[in-house]
């Protein structure tokens, strides 16, 4: 919503990915956790985020719509999570153990994307870093994109660890499979 590209450094599991060094870094495994490093600051709780982010990089508290506000947002969210088997949160089967070590992968989409969705939630159970670039209506990132590629479509994947770049979520996710995760 509010057009900010962000590092996503997933813990799917709460012992896996990045979770050792979110336990060193802030005394606790619990997410989300955000890190603004241009302002130096860091902080626990979904609401205060949201809160933070609208007042700094946004038009203020005010703003905010009433569906990121509790409890509409705990309850959307934990349905859709419940609904959708936990997707994002559980490792996903042979994914690589180097996984968390690479280049962070860069995502450009939208959150209303269903494709976009499967992608990112495969990035996280496979325990991948990505930036997340949005590109809804309106946004300047789209525009980019469309420099880059010569066409808006998402969900686009940018991989610097193997200089591949592609459109189609069932391609991406067969690509993901295969680059990174070890045979059973």
């Amino acid at each position: 919503m509010l057009d900010l590209e962000c590092e996503m450094r997933p813990c799917p599991g709460a012992r896996l990915g990045f979770s050792d060094e979110l336990l060193t870094r802030a005394g606790r495994r619990t997410v989300p956790y955000l890190v603004d490093l241009g302002a130096g600051v860091e902080m626990f709780e979904s609401a205060d985020i949201v809160r933070y982010l609208y007042n700094n990089y946004g038009p203020g508290e005010a703003a905010i719509p009433w569906t990121l506000a509790d409890p509409f947002a705990w309850f959307s969210t934990s349905y859709a999570s419940v609904a959708r088997g936990m997707a994002g949160a559980i490792p996903f089967p042979n994914a690589r153990p180097d996984n968390p070590a690479r280049q962070p992968l860069k995502l450009w989409g939208y959150e209303a994307s269903p494709f976009v969705k499967l992608v990112r939630e495969r990035l996280c159970s496979l325990m991948l870093p990505h930036i997340v670039v949005p590109a809804s209506r309106g946004s300047a990132n789209r525009d980019t994109l469309v420099a880059n590629t010569g066409r808006f479509q998402v969900p686009y994947l940018c991989d610097p660890n193997t200089d591949v770049e592609m459109f189609e979520c069932p391609e991406i996710l067969d690509y993901l499979e295969a680059v990174y995760t070890k045979p059973a």
